[in-house]
């Protein structure tokens, strides 16, 4: 088969024009012939799909970092996308996004160019053709979320890369990507396997919202609720958070569109996916039997404060116990009453932890006590509890996404979870921003509500109340500071928090509150630029504009 060139690839790397498919022309076959074929044309389709792994199985930094709920490891890892202060228009893992979101969205052009000549049933051409379009336009969403108007591009290139492409307004780019949604919704299946027409309304929904938002249309944030309804369904948030998160329920109902993963589907044990990985300290080598944590994320001290101690999801969320084993955790067959358990994270609320809380809860757990036992009370002290991030162990990881089936594998890639991308929380929540937007504070708080009432999520078994009122707001701002910090303590970990708070404005004033990080080096000169101007967009890659024969603007914030 015939190598194909990458429409804009050259624009994406600096060492030059990177070809996409390398198969070996073995039999003579034409691509024609090839994709003519049912199995022919399903590779394409496969590879449009796998495009997910390449983007999301590694650290997301742009999607999490510089944000209120994440602070810097002790290595100071990605100082640039986590503080602002060193990013530039080279930065690597900019580029690396910018390129694979561009090259999945190649690999769907082709498969959508080909689309026509496969031998098929008319339902089967058409349910291909609109997964291919949902997952272009999803990817363009992405894009857009990160660098505002972007280059749309939707025609594979066959016989050379072109190199003028000019960058749309960011009008044009939203309307590209709704178009492209709306378009693939009527043949989507209802398979969440698959991308899927309820995953078509939720990003609809968002991608309405973050236009109202970014383009000051309030008619879009009617829209958004539209699509957001139809994404619900009349779906209740019932399933229990642990529940929700556990390893054996994974693709439950509440799940959207996830990248999809199991043991069988990589080459490898060390070819899944790092999301268990990155949220918290380093847990020791593999001679203590924990996983192995890249600790890319510190959950902040914030975030721990988020949460109220009626909430359930605290205990959902982190992991307050590492027995002798971390996974021991998972296995019902060992009484956890007997184990040794190596770090406990206690917390009281509203205080600091005391000796005499500590020897309570020593008492009867003698037994339970290893030689090497880490013990952190939580710091209502925000500088100290920042001030022990340079020790293993010194604050609870985020277990939600924790992959007991490949414990041993000692590899911060050897998780086989899913990734979830979109859940119907989530889209409740899209809902209620919507209604922010339009300055309906009450209903946007029964939206939340409707969340927060999730069974189990109350300790004392009655109604799990919001930090701050959303209905009582004084206005639209007060409104999204007590909505955002509800979406901290449900998303923890999920791949949603940079892009929220950039839509809402409230990026560069979240960060100043409760980052301690950009605090340090002080708000305003952490987003400030080289030309005066904030860092609110992460910026195109210098070498994509080096390389464009267009005239690329460079974003506020990155203009020499």
């Amino acid at each position: 088969m015939n190598k194909f060139s990458l429409v804009i690839l050259c624009l994406l790397v600096a060492t030059g024009c990177t070809k996409f498919l390398e198969e070996d022309n073995l039999g003579g076959i034409t691509n024609e012939e090839f994709y003519r074929m049912e199995t022919g044309y399903e590779t394409l389709v496969t590879a449009s799909y796998s495009s997910l792994r390449t983007t999301f199985r590694t650290t997301p930094w742009l999607l999490l970092a510089g944000t209120d709920m994440y602070q810097m490891n002790r290595g100071f890892e990605n100082r640039a996308l986590m503080e602002y202060t060193q990013l530039f228009a080279d930065n690597g893992d900019v580029l690396t996004f910018y390129r694979n979101c561009y090259n999945a969205i190649q690999t769907t052009n082709i498969g959508l160019y080909y689309n026509a000549l496969v031998e098929t049933d008319e339902t089967k051409r058409a349910m291909w053709r609109a997964e291919l379009r949902f997952l272009r336009a999803f990817y363009h969403f992405l894009l857009i979320e990160q660098f505002g108007g972007i280059i749309i591009n939707d025609e594979p290139t066959l016989e050379g890369p072109r190199m003028n492409l000019p960058r749309a307004s960011l009008a044009d780019a939203y309307q590209f990507v709704i178009a492209e949604l709306e378009a693939a919704l009527p043949d989507l299946p209802d398979d969440r396997t698959r991308a899927n027409k309820t995953a078509a309304n939720h990003y609809l929904a968002k991608a309405y919202l973050t236009r109202g938002w970014d383009l000051g249309q309030t008619t879009d944030f009617e829209r958004a609720k539209v699509y957001a309804e139809a994404a619900i369904a009349g779906y209740t948030i019932s399933i229990p958070f642990d529940e929700l998160w556990s390893p054996t329920n994974e693709n439950n109902e509440e799940v959207i569109f996830a990248v999809q993963y199991d043991s069988e589907s990589i080459a490898s044990p060390t070819d899944g996916n790092d999301q268990q990985s990155l949220f918290g300290p380093y847990l020791g080598g593999p001679e203590l039997n924990h996983k192995y944590m890249n600790s890319a994320f510190m959950p902040s001290w914030s975030l721990h404060t988020f949460f109220g101690e009626n909430d359930a999801r605290y205990e959902a969320t982190f992991m307050l116990t590492i027995y002798d084993q971390y996974f021991d955790y998972y296995d019902n067959n060992k009484n956890k009453d007997e184990l040794l358990i190596r770090a406990y994270y206690p917390r009281v609320w509203g205080r600091e932890y005391t000796t005499a809380d500590s020897l309570d809860w020593v008492a009867g757990r003698e037994h339970q006590i290893a030689s090497n036992f880490r013990y952190y009370p939580f710091k209502y002290n925000e500088e100290a509890y920042r001030a022990a991030y340079q020790i293993d162990m010194n604050s609870p990881v985020i277990k939600k996404f924790d992959s007991p089936s490949t414990r041993h594998v000692f590899n911060t890639q050897a998780s086989v979870r899913d990734i979830v991308l979109a859940r119907t929380a989530e889209t409740y929540f899209l809902y209620a921003e919507a209604c922010i937007g339009l300055n309906d504070f009450a209903t946007a708080a029964q939206y939340v509500q409707s969340v927060l009432n999730r069974p189990g999520n109350a300790k004392d078994g009655g109604t799990l109340l919001p930090s701050q009122s959303i209905a009582a707001a004084s206005g639209q701002s007060e409104a999204l500071d007590a909505y955002l910090i509800e979406s901290a303590k449900e998303f923890a970990g999920e791949y949603l928090r940079w892009p929220e708070l950039r839509r809402t404005g409230k990026l560069k004033e979240f960060c100043g509150a409760y980052n301690y990080d950009i605090r340090r080096v002080g708000v305003d000169n952490a987003f400030r630029g080289v030309d005066g101007q904030d860092k609110i967009y992460r910026p195109i890659p210098q070498t994509a504009i080096d390389i464009n024969e267009a005239d690329i603007t460079q974003n506020p914030g990155y203009q020499n």
